[in-house]
């Protein structure tokens, strides 16, 4: 049995995302040991014309290997529905991404860690910062908060509950 180790996950959704940020959250605490979540933000979305996302960061503990844990988020968006989007910025009935898997470094065919979202986005950097501020970003070596500090971001989030 390898050991645990945290993970961070980001949730969006803009089609019934409230519904669906609690239904997704549900299903990830089935499969991970639920740490912490952040509050939920509001966004406009992004490259496209749609409803405004819904976003959250929820932090777990989880002994799966890597592949294993985007494995298993691909698994509850298409249990929850999420059919393969043709577009890169399209309406989302769920999506999840791992942000972090310890402090560990992976490139592996497109599927990677830290996501390279973290820091191009306020929706997904402003709640990552908000539950593990002092963690560093393993490539970029500064804080999730020191690094909010440096962003200047196109558009902002606001924090709903």
């Amino acid at each position: 049995m390898s050991k645990n180790i945290e993970i961070s996950i980001s949730l969006g959704s803009n089609i019934d995302p409230k519904k669906n940020l609690i239904e997704a959250n549900a299903l990830i605490k089935r499969k991970f040991s639920f740490l912490n979540s952040s509050n939920i933000y509001s966004s406009k979305s992004a490259g496209f014309v749609g409803n405004d996302f819904l976003n959250q960061v929820t932090v777990c503990s989880t002994n799966l290997k890597f592949e294993k844990v985007i494995t298993t988020l691909k698994t509850i968006e298409s249990s929850m529905g999420r059919k393969k989007e043709k577009e890169k910025f399209s309406d989302r009935l769920i999506d999840l991404d791992l942000l972090t898997y310890g402090n560990e470094i992976i490139d592996n065919f497109g599927k990677e860690v830290p996501h390279k979202d973290i820091e191009k986005y306020s929706f997904v950097l402003v709640p990552l910062a908000e539950v593990l501020p002092n963690n560093i970003h393993p490539k970029l070596g500064m804080t999730f908060t020191e690094l909010l500090k440096t962003k200047n971001f196109d558009s902002e989030v606001t924090k709903i509950y």
